[in-house]
């Protein structure tokens, strides 16, 4: 076993993996800290799914110059990850079993004594709706009651690492909803790391504490969901909001340094400024003009404008060198 980097769930320096003359993966790095819900991010064929297959142990990589999950080294070490470790994915249910017995039989694989994998079997049964159909066999389950039970069975055995694969495709709202905040509390109260991918930008957005976006097998960008955000997107969107029948030109906001354009939105204007450091001077200016404002405040870009531009179907993307 090698010692990782105090606090870091997975940390991994220039992995590449190759599948003939295709690069799937171009050096990537990641650095995950424990207890952190980290969202992979990228379009189909972005080399999500390959790199949690590495990170798995299932698949190995081309060339990596450091690879470590939970304090070991893999390849080598992932016997000794494995039982840390919980992975959703569409397949491996006994379609002929209950779906109570699914999880109580998962939870014994991972250790759990019968009471502790009844007990939380019907936990995560309850969580996802799913405790009128406990006695059902999976196969007359749908496609999204399946989806639950694979999350549940991944969570069964208390671990420490958890990885998910879209894994609120083909859930309600409501169950959508439930599953993240159950994330949250499990990351911030055991200390669990989740690594999830999926498309959903908005979902990930509030979710997540760290994202990466992957494209073509590189690392656009990675950090807070803010930073990446940030990081992707030049320009800087501020809202003033007018008082009742108050009247300001758009000229007047148009003189401010920095600005760039506005509009006219609801019960006021977004300001449309250069950069962030704009900001401040514009809110001293804005504040000094003869008109009763209500507030004037910034709208963060949102993760799903960086992914846009960061994947090349968007605008404002930093020149290669600011990378």
């Amino acid at each position: 076993m090698s010692e990782a980097p105090d606090g870091l769930a997975i940390e991994v320096r220039g992995l590449t993996r190759q599948f003939g003359a295709v690069r799937a993966l171009d050096g990537i790095d990641l650095e995950i800290p424990r207890g952190a819900v980290f969202g992979l991010l990228g379009p189909n064929g972005a080399g999500k799914t390959t790199t949690v297959r590495i990170l798995n142990g299932v698949m190995e990589p081309t060339c990596v110059q450091r690879l470590t999950v939970l304090g070991h080294d893999l390849p080598g070490g992932i016997a000794d990850v494995r039982p840390q470790v919980g992975v959703q994915t569409d397949t491996n249910l006994y379609e002929r079993l209950s779906a109570r017995l699914n999880l109580t039989c998962f939870g014994r694989l991972f250790g759990l004594d019968g009471r502790e994998a009844g007990k939380r079997a019907d936990h995560f049964l309850e969580m996802f709706g799913l405790t009128s159909r406990a006695s059902a066999r999976v196969e007359t389950f749908s496609k999204g009651m399946k989806q639950k039970l694979l999350i549940a069975r991944a969570l069964m055995g208390h671990p420490s690492l958890v990885y998910l694969d879209e894994p609120t495709a083909g859930l309600d709202p409501e169950a959508s909803h439930e599953l993240m905040r159950y994330i949250r509390r499990v990351s911030r109260d055991a200390h669990a790391t989740f690594f999830i991918t999926s498309h959903r930008l908005e979902e990930m957005e509030n979710a997540c504490t760290q994202v990466a976006i992957l494209d073509e097998g590189v690392i656009k960008a990675s950090g807070t969901p803010l930073e990446v955000s940030r990081s992707a997107i030049l320009t800087v969107r501020v809202r003033v909001r007018l008082a009742p029948h108050a009247v300001l030109a758009r000229s007047e906001l148009m003189a401010i340094p920095g600005a760039i354009g506005v509009e006219f939105d609801g019960d006021g204007m977004v300001v449309t400024l250069a950069g962030i450091d704009a900001v401040p001077g514009f809110v001293r200016a804005a504040a000094a003009l003869p008109a009763d404002l209500m507030g004037v405040a910034e709208e963060p870009p949102t993760l799903q404008e960086a992914y846009l531009a960061l994947v090349g179907r968007g605008h404002h993307v930093r020149e290669e060198a600011d990378d």
